[in-house]
């Protein structure tokens, strides 16, 4: 099924400056009973570079995750009260970081998806921002 999916974060990284960071686009969408799969390009890619980023949004069971391979790949995993550590991968090198879920609450309807995530970012150890990310899926189909 396709939709549109639109994701608003604010990423607050102690300066009090929050970064905004807004998507808005189509995207496709697989549900198998017990998860959803969403995935989408970013539609703010750099034409020069040629490179396109893929996103893969994972609902279910209580659990969120996010993907992205591109320029930057990295793999968060999110669940209330859990931890998740990994790497970050850059055209740097690789960064460690830890990922602290403080509030997750999902909402499903026959017309939507929606996810509400808050979660501390940490790189080796230091705390890095506290993120709040709300996630919409609206089927078209």
């Amino acid at each position: 099924m396709n939709g549109k999916i639109k994701i608003i974060g604010a990423h607050d990284h102690g300066d009090g400056k929050p970064e905004i960071v807004k998507t808005e686009c189509t995207a496709s969408c697989i549900t198998d009973g017990n998860s959803t799969l969403i995935q989408y390009y970013d539609p703010a890619d750099d034409d020069k570079l040629h490179i396109r980023t893929h996103h893969t949004l994972i609902i279910g069971n209580g659990k969120f995750s996010m993907s992205q391979t591109g320029s930057v790949n990295s793999e968060l995993h999110f669940g209330l009260g859990e931890t998740c550590e990994t790497d970050y991968q850059t055209q740097y090198g690789i960064m460690k970081l830890t990922a602290i879920t403080r509030h997750l609450m999902i909402e499903e309807t026959p017309k939507k998806i929606s996810v509400h995530l808050q979660y501390e970012l940490q790189a080796d150890g230091e705390k890095i921002s506290d993120s709040k990310v709300r996630v919409s899926f609206t089927f078209t189909e």
